[in-house]
C-alpha cells in the first residue's frame, strides 16, 4: 500500500498537511495534490485580517514552495478543478478532460462562501474565501469608503474590525438580534458587540438587504427591510459557507453537511476526507460533526496519513479556534455551544483580559479567553486530559 498512488483533491491547508504527513510517515508511492486555485497552498485565517489590512502579502500566508513540494516528491497540480469522482473505476476527472487514477483518495476541497443571488454580478460586492477575494476587497477599502457587511458572524466581524482600522465607515446588516447569535455565549457575544460599537461600527439587527442599488454596474447603496438606505462603496456578503461537494454528485458517497466519515476519516472504500468538507464521527460526542477550524484540519490530516501508512494513529484534539478583532484575541478550546452554562472566572478590565468556562450538566466542556493565552493553559490541559480519559473508558 505504501507504494500506491495517493491523490489528494484540495490544495489548501488540510490537503497539503495530508501530503506532508504521508511522506513523514513513510509513504513511498506517488502523491498527487490537486488544487483549483492557481496559488500555492496558503493559510486562510489571515485573509480577513493582516492580508486585508494591507500589512502583509501572499508570502505571509503561503504554506509551502514549489521547491519544497519537489523535494518531498509531491506532484502539485494547481489551477485545475476536479469535476467528477468515479469511485467504481477509482478515477478523479479534472477540468480539461484528464482523469487521474488513485489507489487512495483524500478529499480536502473545503467550503465555498454562500452567496446572495440578487447581489451576483454587481461590481463591488464580494465574498471572502480566497486570496483573490481578499485582494479584491482590500483594493476597495480605502479611508472614508463606506463598507456594507451582510452577516455578523466571525468573518463579518473580523472584516468590520479591519475596515474600521483602515478608516472606513462600516455598517453591518444582520437578520438576528445580535452578533454571533447562537454561535457564541450571549454574554461574551455582547462584549464583542460593545467593542465594535465603541470603535464606530453601526449595526442594523433584525434587517436584511431588500434592494441592491446599482449605478453603471457598480454597487452604490443598499436599501434595508425597514426602508433605510445606506451608502455602499463596497459590500461583503458574509453569511456562512457550504461544503464544496458539488463535484461529488453520483459518486456514491454519503453527503450530509459535508462528506460523512467514520472516526478516522474514511468515507468509502479507499476514500477519505479531511478539513472543512469532512463530517467526522467524534467518539467524545457520539455523533458526526463538521468542524471548520484550522487546527482541526491538521489533526485530521495526521490521522488519515497514519491510517494509510499503517503507523500509530493519533487521537484528535478538542476543537480550538480564535478570532482577532482590534486589539482583542478571543480563543476557544472545546465544544462551544451558544446555550451552554457560562461562568466568568477571570475578568480583568484593566488588562482587557477574560476567561470563561462553559458547562453542560455541570461538567466543563469548553473554555474561552480574551487576551488570555497563558491563563487558558491549565484549563486546556484539564479538558484534554478529561477527553482522553473518556476515550479510554469508551
Amino acid at each position: 500500500m505504501m507504494n500506491d498512488r495517493a491523490v489528494i483533491v484540495g490544495a489548501g491547508a488540510a490537503g497539503l498537511a495530508t501530503a506532508e504527513a504521508l511522506r513523514d510517515r513513510g509513504w513511498t508511492g506517488e502523491i498527487v495534490l490537486v488544487g483549483a486555485e492557481p496559488h500555492l497552498p496558503y493559510d486562510r485565517p489571515p485573509l480577513s485580517k493582516q492580508l486585508l489590512a494591507g500589512k502583509e502579502e501572499f508570502e505571509f500566508v503561503q504554506l509551502t514552495t514549489h521547491e519544497a513540494c519537489t523535494s518531498r516528491d509531491i506532484d502539485l497540480r494547481l489551477g485545475v478543478e476536479a469535476t467528477r469522482l468515479d469511485t467504481r473505476n477509482k478515477l478523479v476527472h479534472l477540468a480539461g478532460g484528464e482523469a487521474i487514477g488513485y489507489d487512495s483518495l483524500v478529499i480536502a476541497t473545503g467550503v465555498d462562501a454562500r452567496r446572495l443571488v440578487p447581489a451576483e454580478g454587481i461590481a463591488g460586492v464580494v465574498t471572502l474565501r480566497t486570496f483573490a477575494d481578499a485582494m479584491d476587497l482590500r483594493a476597495q477599502m480605502a479611508h472614508g469608503k463606506h463598507v456594507i457587511i451582510v452577516g455578523a458572524g466571525f468573518i463579518g466581524l473580523e472584516v468590520a474590525a479591519t475596515a474600521i482600522s483602515k478608516g472606513c465607515v462600516v455598517d453591518v446588516v444582520e437578520p438576528t438580534p445580535g452578533v454571533l447569535f447562537g454561535k457564541f455565549p450571549t454574554e461574551l457575544a455582547q462584549r464583542i458587540e460593545r467593542t465594535h460599537l465603541i470603535k464606530g461600527v453601526r449595526f442594523h439587527f433584525g434587517q436584511v438587504v431588500e434592494e441592491w442599488n446599482v449605478r453603471t454596474g457598480r454597487i452604490e447603496s443598499v436599501t434595508l427591510s425597514d426602508g433605510e438606505t445606506l451608502r455602499a462603496d463596497a459590500a461583503l456578503v458574509g453569511i456562512g459557507t457550504a461544503p464544496a461537494v458539488g463535484w461529488l454528485d453520483g459518486a456514491g458517497l454519503e453527503v450530509a453537511n459535508g462528506i460523512v466519515c467514520d472516526s478516522q476519516g474514511q468515507a468509502a472504500q479507499d476514500v477519505y476526507a479531511v478539513g472543512d468538507v469532512a463530517n467526522w464521527f467524534h467518539p467524545l460526542l457520539g455523533v458526526n460533526q463538521r468542524i471548520e477550524h484550522r487546527l482541526s484540519a491538521g489533526d485530521q490530516a495526521q490521522v488519515v496519513a497514519a491510517v494509510l501508512t499503517g503507523t500509530d494513529v493519533p487521537h484528535l484534539d478538542l476543537p480550538f479556534f480564535w478570532t482577532d478583532q482590534y486589539d482583542e484575541k478571543w480563543q476557544a478550546y472545546g465544544y462551544v455551544h451558544g446555550d451552554a452554562e457560562l461562568e466568568v472566572v477571570l475578568d480583568d478590565i484593566d488588562a482587557n483580559r477574560l476567561v470563561a468556562v462553559l458547562k453542560n450538566n455541570g461538567y466543563v466542556e469548553a473554555v474561552i479567553g480574551k487576551n488570555a493565552a497563558k491563563q487558558l493553559i491549565p484549563y486546556r490541559r484539564d479538558l484534554r486530559a478529561a477527553a482522553m480519559q473518556k476515550l479510554v473508558r469508551n
